[in-house]
C-alpha cells in the first residue's frame, strides 16, 4: 500500500514539472529581462523595478505558455536535484553562446 502511494505522489510531482526545453527557453528569457532591467534602472531612476520586472516576467510566461506557479514549482524541484539543475543551466549557457554567435554573424554581414 505504501509503495502505491509513493508511486502515485511521484507521478503527480512529475506531471507538474515543465519539460526541459520549455524551462531552457523561459530561464534564458527571464535572465535577459533581468539584464535589461539592471541596465535600464541605472539610466532611469523613475522605474519601479519590482513592478516592471513582474510585468516582463508575465510576458515571458505568456510567450512560453508557462504558468508562473508551475515554473517556480519546477525550479524548486530542480533545486533538489543538482544534476538536473546543472543540465538546465548548461543548456541555457549553450543557448546564450549560440545567440551570441548568431548576433556576431548578423553584425559582420552588414
Amino acid at each position: 500500500m505504501l509503495f502505491l502511494l509513493a508511486c502515485n505522489s511521484k507521478n503527480k510531482e512529475n506531471q507538474s514539472i515543465l519539460p526541459m526545453a520549455t524551462m531552457q527557453q523561459t530561464v534564458w528569457q527571464l535572465m535577459k529581462v533581468d539584464e535589461y532591467l539592471s541596465r535600464k534602472i541605472q539610466t532611469d531612476t523613475t522605474i519601479q523595478p519590482s513592478l516592471v520586472k513582474a510585468q516582463y516576467y508575465k510576458q515571458v510566461f505568456n510567450l512560453n505558455k508557462v504558468d508562473r506557479v508551475q515554473f517556480y514549482a519546477t525550479m524548486e524541484y530542480l533545486g533538489k536535484r543538482p544534476l538536473e539543475m546543472k543540465v538546465l543551466l548548461d543548456s541555457v549557457e549553450a543557448l546564450s553562446k549560440r545567440e551570441k554567435i548568431i548576433e556576431k554573424g548578423k553584425i559582420s554581414t552588414y
